[in-house]
């Protein structure tokens, strides 16, 4: 039975009651939301009175009763579709989401069959690792052995085999199947068979992986160098990060099981310009400080998103901000922060860089100071709709090579 799925939209409200299309935000469907939400990013919402307050998180809640998509404010038109077309587009084209081979990527703009399809990838994926063999690594293991093998552990030998003297306590090393990328990978395969609609595939493939210890579902990602011989466990490793929650989404215990994939629209547009801002760089002659750092106060460090260095004095900063201004007036906060890092970077502009959605000019306006670095302070927007590239040159028009 196919879920309902409730569509939404970043930093808005959901009220009990509200329909959106056919479906309407319930009571039952309100109670789910509020048992789960320790489980989940914080931020990803704020309990009001019957109603729900949504942040900068976007992205799916799978819940038992009912599938929330939370879409990003991109456009003002309203249309679900075309947003949910345009977001997907850029999480495959950016790769945030991983490369799914010749998955028609149809599928991952309709609602509900985002985690449906991930977890049939994945199940694939660890099929064909079980037909190959599942890796082995060197592992050291301890205990009585009939025969003297590897490193005789004196202490417990005395302890242990006092009277049995044919009998030897080691440390030895062998391979094993029991190390993180199988822990992991059998970590996802048990939050498939307990919630998807492919537990008989998720069980039968968990056979291959009893001696494989179980991690705690709350067991955070590790990094984990590929070479020619693991390549293929890449993409179902990647697969089973998302499943298990890692960066990108998260997993509920107990009767409320059930699966997110969630993306910080903060960071996802910081990402985006440093990704335009690279490609940028050699053409227009300028080099890219991503995140540089300088104490201002004791240990107190101050750290703009980019600072761009033209060379002979010649510095701009620009500090990304995701929020949907209605009119182009930034918050006195934002624009001494930019202020603060003009003068401490020594940059003649300072960029608040905001997405534009409506049809806001940019403002430049001179910081009142009596500094000898005497700066500008900026509000700029740019789209998700069109080329961030095209954008962004013009940003700098002196500069061009």
């Amino acid at each position: 039975m196919t879920k309902p799925v409730i569509s939404v939209y970043e930093q808005s409200v959901l009220r009990l009651g509200e329909k959106k299309k056919s479906v309407t935000f319930t009571e039952n469907y309100l109670s789910q939301l509020a048992r789960v939400k320790r489980e989940l990013p914080a931020g990803m919402y704020r309990l009001e009175y019957q109603s729900i307050r949504l942040g900068n998180l976007v992205g799916l809640v799978e819940l038992p009763d009912v599938i929330i998509e939370v879409l990003p404010k991109i456009n003002r038109s309203g249309n679900v579709i075309h947003t949910r077309t345009r977001w997907t587009q850029l999480l495959q084209k950016f790769e945030f989401l991983p490369q799914l081979g010749n998955l028609n990527p149809q599928l991952l703009m309709q609602p509900g069959n985002l985690s449906e399809t991930l977890q049939r990838i994945f199940l694939d994926e660890v099929h064909q690792l079980t037909r190959r063999g599942l890796k082995r690594e060197y592992g050291s293991q301890e205990g009585q052995m009939p025969f003297m093998r590897g490193k005789l552990l004196l202490s417990e030998q005395i302890r242990t085999n006092l009277v049995h003297k044919h009998r030897f306590y080691v440390q030895s090393r062998s391979l094993q199947e029991d190390h993180y990328a199988n822990q992991r990978i059998k970590q996802a395969l048990r939050v498939v068979n307990h919630w998807g609609g492919y537990q008989t595939r998720a069980k039968d493939l968990l056979r291959y992986f009893q001696r494989v210890t179980n991690l705690p579902l709350n067991t955070s990602e590790k990094n984990i160098s590929f070479n020619r011989n693991t390549q293929h466990y890449q993409t179902p490793l990647r697969l089973a990060n998302l499943i298990c929650g890692g960066y990108l989404g998260g997993t509920f215990a107990g009767n409320d099981f059930g699966f997110s994939l969630l993306f910080d629209m903060s960071r996802v547009f910081e990402l985006l310009i440093y990704y335009h801002l690279q490609k940028l760089s050699k053409n227009y002659r300028f080099t890219l400080h991503y995140q540089s750092q300088r104490a201002f106060w004791k240990s107190k460090n101050l750290r703009p998103d980019f600072l761009l260095d033209f060379g002979s004095n010649h510095r701009l900063v620009i500090d990304t901000k995701w929020k949907v201004l209605e009119v182009a007036e930034p918050a006195d906060e934002d624009l001494r922060q930019v202020f603060t890092y003009t003068q401490l970077f020594n940059a003649k502009r300072g960029i608040l860089l905001y997405p534009k959605v409506g049809n806001l000019l940019p403002v430049v306006r001179q910081f009142n100071s009596n500094e000898a670095n005497t700066s500008t302070g900026e509000v700029q927007f740019v789209s998700l709709e069109s080329s961030l590239t095209d954008q962004l040159k013009k940003l700098f028009p002196a500069a061009k090579s």
